[in-house]
């Protein structure tokens, strides 16, 4: 008997594990606030350049203080309204480059704009406000001559979430990790519940 209770411990404290595994509920869905982030902050490349995303939401009667900003956002932000966007560039040689910044509606209008110029702290900055929840793009085009390739091909496309609920990539992760230990709860059972239930008391 007190084999089975150690076994039906084994198995609630695996289940206990899988559930905080998932940082939300299966099935339940959450506003994307920094659900990209990962040990580097929030980075995005392509074949050309690497450079660090931020988006600070301000409330409605914040103003910006440089020396006292809210949490980043990164892809997703979870509130329309007043947003800085802030932007390292941590390709050095780029830096020495004119570099221009757009933020993009779904549709390809321009809500925000930053001409080319070169940005010799490698820090692009702008404050854009999102009038409507949807989806956006940040736009970053470099004036590169070294590369010979133009400069709708070397862009990098930043995607972006207003006010959109997202489904939390984590979810798809905790269901697949209840799965496996579902599975391996089936497994024990199926070995050591016959030969409990089949062991003869030892007579004295």
């Amino acid at each position: 008997m007190k084999t089975v209770q150690t076994l039906l411990t084994f198995v609630m404290l695996f289940v206990a594990i899988a559930q905080s595994q998932a940082s939300v509920p299966l099935g339940a869905s959450r506003k994307g606030v920094g659900g990209s982030y990962d040990m580097y902050g929030c980075m995005h490349t392509n074949d050309y350049y690497v450079v660090n995303f931020a988006a600070y939401q301000l409330g409605a009667n914040q103003s910006i203080d440089p020396k006292n900003l809210p949490a980043p956002e990164c892809n997703d932000l979870p509130n329309i309204g007043k947003t800085q966007i802030s932007i390292d560039l941590l390709d050095l040689d780029v830096r020495k480059k004119p570099v221009a910044l757009k933020i993009l509606r779904e549709d390809g209008q321009t809500i925000a704009e930053l001409p080319m110029s070169v940005v010799k702290q490698g820090v692009l900055s702008m404050t854009v406000d999102f009038k409507n929840a949807g989806k956006y793009q940040a736009v970053i085009s470099v004036d590169d001559t070294d590369l010979h390739t133009p400069l709708e091909v070397s862009a990098l496309h930043i995607p972006l979430t207003v006010a959109l609920v997202t489904e939390q990539s984590g979810g798809k992760h905790g269901l697949m990790i209840l799965i496996a230990i579902f599975g391996v709860i089936v497994a024990a059972s199926a070995y050591f519940l016959p030969r409990l239930l089949n062991r003869q008391p030892i007579e004295p």
